[in-house]
Formats: structure tokens, C-alpha cells, sequence
């Protein structure tokens, strides 16, 4: 049996600064500060109380309004109709704010927060089949105090290197867009790889990539509906080609234009932030020449509490995008799989992934959990043709209270089809 447990770009230092840092310095704090700041109660009259105002207190970094706004969807609401999971739910799903208290002080729903720790300089060490690699990042999930996310980053690897700027500002509110901006540079000898980290296709490329958009919400104060206005321009040049192995016939410049529709809602058991979530997306593209194609994907998510701590996790990706070029490809975390290599890539994919994750216990850091799943994968690529893949996995996820991040994750896959084992780290996604 061919197998490999390589972790394919594992941040040590990431993970020893963040998981274990994290752990030592938070669970200091006294156990029973933690629990009793998870007690919530409600004192009003149930015949005469309705909510007209909102009162937050906790707030140092981030401004009244960016913390209000989740929240004034309660506002209108009577006392006894006011769900305390669907208020932790709204704090939480911020991000950036951690729920002390929530009290209905007769008109009044008053709520303590303790902001997160939004700021983070990140050294990061990997290692991999390829080699050791090592960078440096900025990330600022509250940039200006208003849920706002800026990032600079710089990475370098044997294979090349990457540098990496980005602000995306959220909606201020009302029917007021919200606007990104990415810009990226990359020297790199990309590696296009087939289910058991194989190489299929190796050439050398210069990459410049912007990306901007402008993101709307559908309903007023809330984020449940919003969709989205995208552009994007690439340059790729090809170095080197007599070193190229099935590399493209030639650079690429592109030019993308799309809409993004989706759907959104958040739920909390106490344990767990759960999302019942639907994206769709279209995108057109072209050089203004030769090359013109045209891409759609459909992303799906259902997780859904079975007893408080422990839930089912559906999701699904469906990508179409039949006559993208070589360097157009995308890799499988667009099928929301993780069975097959990040360096894999495909034309077309449809993923589908259904598993179990079960909390092991939470501290003042966080919550521990340990999550199981089989995933099966349709994928098809300009060298393999069509492809069918199935497997499991097991992962352990901690899912940090203090800090901006949502989510810390160490996990193995088995890929069945390919008699494949494959281990892997995920960090800053939402699970």
C-alpha cells in the first residue's frame, strides 16, 4: 500500500504560537470567571416589555455602531419573543466579539462583550514534500475598529516566493456596499499534482493577480441575503519553457467580470456556531483575443445541532467551467473536499461531504472537538479526464474564544479510490 503523511505546508511555528501559546496563557484565567460570563438571564415584564434600544458595553477597540448593527434586529421585538441563542449567535458570528452577559433591562437589551484579539504579526514555518519555506504576516480582523480585515503578507519557498496585500471593508450598514481590494505577485515553479501528490505538470510562472468587488446587502441590517459585483485581472508569464513538463503553450492575461448571490444564517448550541449557508457565483473571462470562457460554482453548507456540542456537518461545491485554460484550473477546496492534494487541479468539480463532529471540552480558550467525515469528489482536469474519488477523514479542531481566528484544525485523509493517506493543517477558516 502506497501511502504518505507528509503534512504539506504545516506552519510549526503558526501552530506552536497560536494552538499551544494560546492554550498555556487563556486557561490561566479562572475556570469559573469563564463559566459564570456564559450565564445569561433575562428580567422583564413579559405584558408590557418591548425592545426599543440596544445597550453594549465590553467595547474598546471596536465602534459602537459595527458592534450594534447585528444586533438591531431585535430592536421592535417584544421581551418573551427575544431568543438568547439567536442574540450569542449575532455577537459571535462578528468574529471579532465574545459575549460576557445579555440582559433585557425593561425596553433595554443590554449586552457585555469582551473583544477578541484581532492583531496578529505571524511568523510561519512550513514544511512539506517540497521543502522547508518561511514567511511573514499581518492580519488586522478589525482594522480601524470596524470589522474591517487588512492583510500583508510575504512568503518564500524553494519553489519561489509570494508577496500579498488586501483590505476588505464590511458594510457600514443599511443598504451601504461594502467594498475589497487583493493584490498578488508570485514567482513561483508551480507543481500540478494528481491524487497521490504525483507530479502531472511542472512549469516556471510570474503571476500578478488583483481582485476587487463591491458587496451588497439585500436586507437592511442584516446579512442573511447579500450578493456581490466582482472583478479581477491576472497576468501570468511563463519562464523556462524548455524545463516545463505539459505546461501551457503560452502566457495568459485575463480580464474576469462576475456575480456572487448568497445566503446566509447563523445559529449557536452553546458550543458550536453553526451557518446554513448557499453561494452561487458567475464569472466571465476573457483576453479581448483568443481565450473566452465562462465558469459558474455553487457552494453549499448545512450544519445542524443534534444535542448541544455535538452536530452533523453537510457540504457540498459544485464548480462548471469546461473550457478554462491550463493556468485557470482550480484546486479542490473549491468542491469543499479535502481527500485530494491542495496542488490537485481541475476544470470541472462536484464534491459532497458529510460528517460528525463532537466536542471534547472547552476551557476559557476554547472548545476542542473532534470531527469525522466521508467525502466523495467528480473531478475533471485538462491531463487526467474524468476522475472519481471517495475517502474519510478525521480531524481535531479548537475553536479559539479570545482570539480573531475562528478555527485551529490537525487532521489525516484516506482517499479509498487510491489507497492514499495524507495528513494536513488548516488554520483561519470557518468550520
Amino acid at each position: 500500500m502506497r501511502t504518505m503523511f507528509t503534512f504539506f505546508r504545516l506552519p510549526i511555528l503558526l501552530l506552536g504560537i497560536f494552538f499551544f501559546g494560546a492554550v498555556s496563557i487563556l486557561t490561566a484565567q479562572n475556570e469559573n470567571e469563564y463559566y459564570s460570563a456564559y450565564h445569561y438571564y433575562y428580567d422583564y415584564n413579559e405584558e408590557t416589555s418591548r425592545i426599543y434600544s440596544i445597550s453594549i458595553t465590553g467595547l474598546g477597540r471596536t465602534r459602537f455602531s459595527t458592534a450594534e448593527r447585528p444586533l438591531r434586529r431585535f430592536i421592535g421585538l417584544e421581551a418573551h419573543e427575544v431568543d438568547s441563542y439567536e442574540v450569542l449567535a449575532a455577537i459571535i458570528a462578528t468574529g471579532i466579539l465574545e459575549p460576557v452577559s445579555v440582559e433585557i433591562d425593561g425596553d433595554v437589551l443590554a449586552v457585555e462583550v469582551r473583544e477578541r484579539w484581532s492583531i496578529f504579526p505571524i511568523p510561519m514555518v512550513m514544511g512539506g514534500s517540497g521543502g522547508l519555506s518561511g514567511g511573514l504576516a499581518f492580519f488586522d480582523a478589525n482594522a480601524f475598529g470596524l470589522n474591517d480585515q487588512f492583510f500583508l503578507a510575504g512568503f518564500y519557498h524553494s519553489n519561489g516566493w509570494m508577496a500579498s496585500v488586501g483590505y476588505v471593508r464590511s458594510s457600514r450598514g443599511g443598504r451601504a456596499p461594502g467594498w475589497s481590494g487583493i493584490f498578488a505577485y508570485s514567482r513561483e515553479e508551480r507543481h500540478d499534482r494528481d491524487q497521490t501528490s504525483g507530479v502531472l505538470r511542472r512549469f516556471e510562472l510570474d503571476t500578478l493577480t488583483i481582485h476587487t468587488g463591491l458587496h451588497f446587502p439585500l436586507l437592511k441590517d442584516s446579512d442573511l441575503l447579500s450578493t456581490s459585483t466582482l472583478f479581477s485581472f491576472s497576468d501570468s508569464s511563463l519562464r523556462n519553457r524548455s524545463n516545463a513538463r505539459n505546461g501551457p503553450d503560452s502566457s495568459l492575461r485575463l480580464f474576469g467580470a462576475g456575480k456572487d448571490l448568497a445566503v446566509r444564517r447563523n445559529s449557536w448550541d452553546g458550543f458550536f456556531l453553526s451557518q446554513e449557508s448557499a453561494s452561487i457565483r458567475y464569472f466571465f473571462y476573457t483576453d479581448f483575443d483568443d481565450v473566452t470562457f465562462q465558469s459558474i460554482r455553487f457552494q453549499g453548507t448545512w450544519e445542524r445541532s443534534l444535542i448541544p456540542g455535538f452536530r452533523l456537518n453537510l457540504r457540498t461545491g459544485i464548480l462548471f467551467n469546461p473550457d478554462a485554460p491550463i493556468l485557470s484550473e482550480s484546486s479542490p477546496g473549491v468542491a469543499q473536499v479535502v481527500i485530494l492534494p491542495r496542488e490537485f487541479s481541475a476544470r470541472n468539480y462536484a464534491g459532497f461531504s458529510a460528517g460528525l463532529e463532537k466536542s471534547i471540552f472547552r476551557t476559557a480558550a476554547g472548545t476542542l472537538s473532534l470531527s469525522v467525515a466521508y467525502q466523495a469528489v467528480y473531478s475533471y482536469g485538462s491531463i487526467l479526464g474524468d476522475s472519481f474519488d471517495h475517502g474519510g477523514l478525521a480531524m481535531i479542531f479548537f475553536y479559539l474564544h479570545r482570539l480573531a481566528i475562528p478555527a485551529l484544525g490537525l487532521g489525516v485523509a484516506y482517499n479509498v479510490e487510491r489507497n492514499y493517506l495524507q495528513g494536513f493543517f488548516s488554520f483561519g477558516m470557518s468550520f
